[in-house]
């Protein structure tokens, strides 16, 4: 924003005696923009392919502090807390990975992880969406002043990716 000559502050086209602080609102859309992508890497972590993702997901072996782990010790029984505790960041006796992440994963399903992900999005993408719109559109070639389309393909980037 620095480099493009954005302004600590300006005055609004629109009403001229409000201000409008830029820096402010390029990080209250942007952080909660970061929480969703970091979300989303998380549940990609667990739910997709090598083939789809590009990588093997090891938050459950390596005990990550991932939305999915909090998530399931948020809604898990007793007794799923018990497989999660027992399995969640564990490898296997001979050092491979697949009964115990099998397990946990096993409870992600139970507890409807999936479901709970996509209302999460959603939700995520209504609400960034919504911080968007809270920018004072400009004029088409007013230079210095924040954009919406620039957070908008920043949006519609990571919405619904899925690798």
């Amino acid at each position: 924003m620095h480099m493009c000559h954005i302004p600590e502050s300006y005055a609004s086209d629109s009403s001229p005696s409000t201000t409008i602080h830029p820096y402010t609102l390029a990080s209250n859309i942007l952080i909660p923009l970061g929480e969703y992508f970091q979300i989303q890497d998380d549940f990609l972590d667990y739910s997709g392919t090598p083939e789809q993702i590009g990588k093997v997901g090891t938050d459950i072996v390596d005990n990550k502090c991932s939305w999915c782990i909090n998530t399931a010790l948020a809604l898990a029984s007793p007794l799923q807390r018990q497989i999660l505790d027992e399995n969640y960041g564990k490898k296997e006796e001979d050092g491979t990975i697949g009964e115990r992440e099998k397990r946990v994963k096993e409870v992600y399903e139970a507890i409807g992880l999936r479901e709970r992900y996509a209302e999460y999005e959603e939700a995520s993408y209504v609400r960034i969406l919504g911080l968007i719109e809270s920018i004072p559109e400009a004029d088409a070639g007013q230079e210095g002043v924040l954009r919406r389309e620039v957070f908008r393909s920043f949006l519609e980037k990571i919405y619904k990716r899925t690798k």
